[in-house]
């Protein structure tokens, strides 16, 4: 360009817009993926669970996904919360002893004062594999609660859920939050979710 030659508005404006253009839709690109990875469409076998919003302040892993059963295979009110803790899991051996639930595990959401009720179990869930235990919260709202904690590994990720039920959980309760857990649709959240390398 000539040295006494001005640039116009036009020749500024132009290059500037086309950026814009381009960052808008990376933009709608980046949200567009977030959206699918993070959304559960759940499978028939689980009809009976129903969505809802997380009901806990935010911690250092975020918020994580909330889920109710009512009736049907879940007996009485079953409600499941379900999240991803990135690199928190044992690369080498997962979730294999009682120890590492309650390291992983999400029983602190409903209170500090709580205690092992049984000796935890070896679970599976499709291409999970880790453990379950249940605990009692005694300082939960209004009185002491019943909870499950289960924490399952995928590579040196946790995929954590924690269920809650009223006053007891029953087998059959555990068992239908597993076979949730197995559904297509939440094995591919997990596997969008917790996939560090």
């Amino acid at each position: 360009m000539p040295a006494n030659r001005r640039p116009t508005l036009l020749s500024v404006l132009t290059p500037v817009a086309g950026i814009g253009v381009v960052a808008l839709a990376l933009t709608a690109l980046l949200h567009a993926r977030t959206a699918a990875t993070s959304s559960i469409r759940l499978a028939s076998q689980s009809e009976s669970w129903s969505e809802d919003s997380w009901p806990f302040p935010i911690d250092q892993w975020g918020t994580g996904r909330a889920f109710r059963c009512e009736g049907g295979a879940c007996g009485a009110e079953l409600k499941l919360y379900l999240r991803a803790k990135l690199g928190f899991c044992r690369c080498a051996t997962g979730v294999s002893d009682d120890d590492e639930i309650d390291r992983v595990g999400d029983t602190e959401l409903f209170g500090s004062q709580y205690d092992p009720a049984l000796p935890g179990h070896s679970v599976i869930a499709g291409l999970l594999k880790g453990r379950a235990r249940r605990f009692t919260v005694h300082d939960a709202a209004p009185s002491p609660m019943p909870v499950l904690a289960i924490a399952l590994a995928n590579k040196c990720d946790a995929v954590v859920a924690t269920v809650a039920a009223g006053s007891e959980l029953s087998s059959a309760q555990e068992a239908a939050a597993l076979d949730f857990l197995r559904d297509e649709e939440v094995q591919r959240w997990a596997a969008a979710n917790a996939q560090s390398q």
